[in-house]
């Protein structure tokens, strides 16, 4: 189990806040945990257990749920035992300079090519150059949410017009930010939080996965600042679901095929392995994550690398 999840159970009790057919989120006054079967990546909000599978005859909503440092209870599903030793943490990629990840976004360049296009956020990266003249092409997408608990507040404007304004900008602020530029301004991220679709919304993996690569790489005091908006305006633009996921990705945590895509650009794990271990999770989160990692790595690539 990742720590946010741990520190959510550990708190004792709660309810359920959603449930699908094979992941159950649970609820709890330190926070949100997701049960899910060994078939999916360890995350900071996932507790992997094995034979776990709520059935779709059950009704779950708002069931209570109890736990302690060997039992997890759910009313109406049954006790499952923990392990709460056996914790998850993202691994680390190894230190680049400029030139190491100029190469490595070349190389996962040239892996996106190809495969097929999917995309909400990513079709909306820029597409100016890359170090070496590399260019981002578009991928990612979403899936509807399936239940009120976890909707998004509705936002004016089609999703894609969102897209097409704020991923540019987002990208110039981090630029701006790492040149040190402008970097008391606001991040614009107003436009992203809630927007597109997916359990968690494809503008919010965008940003999830800029902070994340902030932090891999080192650029703490960028991702700090990116951070304190995200919590500012997030409680009113997008889901609880979604914001829980946003405030791991905060502390540089995601789930663990966005981390193998940091690896990836970094050149210690082949770029085909990491986006196979993307399209196995979920409707193309994980893509839309990758288009914030992109974002953030080529503004890096063009700074002094600390």
């Amino acid at each position: 189990m990742g720590r946010p999840a741990r520190r959510a159970l550990m708190a004792g009790r709660g309810s359920v806040l959603a449930a699908f057919a094979s992941t159950l989120y649970l609820e709890g006054k330190a926070g949100i945990a997701c049960i899910v079967p060994p078939s999916m990546p360890c995350g900071p909000l996932n507790v992997v257990m094995p034979g776990f599978a709520p059935p779709a005859a059950t009704d779950l909503d708002r069931a209570a749920w109890r736990a302690d440092e060997a039992m997890l209870s759910i009313d109406g599903l049954g006790a499952f035992p923990l392990s709460p030793r056996a914790g998850w943490t993202p691994p680390r990629p190894p230190t680049v300079d400029a030139t190491m990840l100029g190469a490595g976004l070349a190389s996962m360049h040239a892996a996106l090519a190809a495969r097929p296009s999917r995309g909400e956020a990513l079709p909306h990266a820029r597409e100016a150059p890359l170090a070496g003249g590399i260019r981002v092409l578009p991928f990612g997408c979403g899936e509807p949410a399936h239940c009120d608990a976890i909707e998004t507040p509705a936002e004016s404007g089609p999703a894609d017009a969102r897209f097409a304004r704020s991923v540019p900008a987002l990208e110039r602020w981090i630029g701006d930010a790492l040149h040190g530029r402008g970097a008391s301004a606001p991040p614009p991220i107003t436009g992203l939080l809630g927007a597109g679709r997916g359990l968690t919304p494809s503008g919010d993996d965008c940003i999830a996965g800029a902070l994340v690569a902030l932090h891999a790489f080192g650029e703490h005091a960028v991702a700090a600042s990116l951070s304190r908006a995200v919590a500012r305006h997030a409680p009113r633009r997008t889901s609880r679901l979604s914001a829980a996921h946003l405030e791991a990705a905060c502390t540089g945590e995601a789930i663990e095929p966005v981390h193998e895509a940091i690896r990836a650009i970094a050149g210690d794990t082949a770029p085909g392995y990491a986006l196979d271990a993307l399209e196995r999770f979920g409707h193309g989160s994980g893509f839309d994550a990758l288009a914030g990692v992109l974002l953030a790595a080529r503004a890096i690539a063009g700074t002094p690398m600390r």
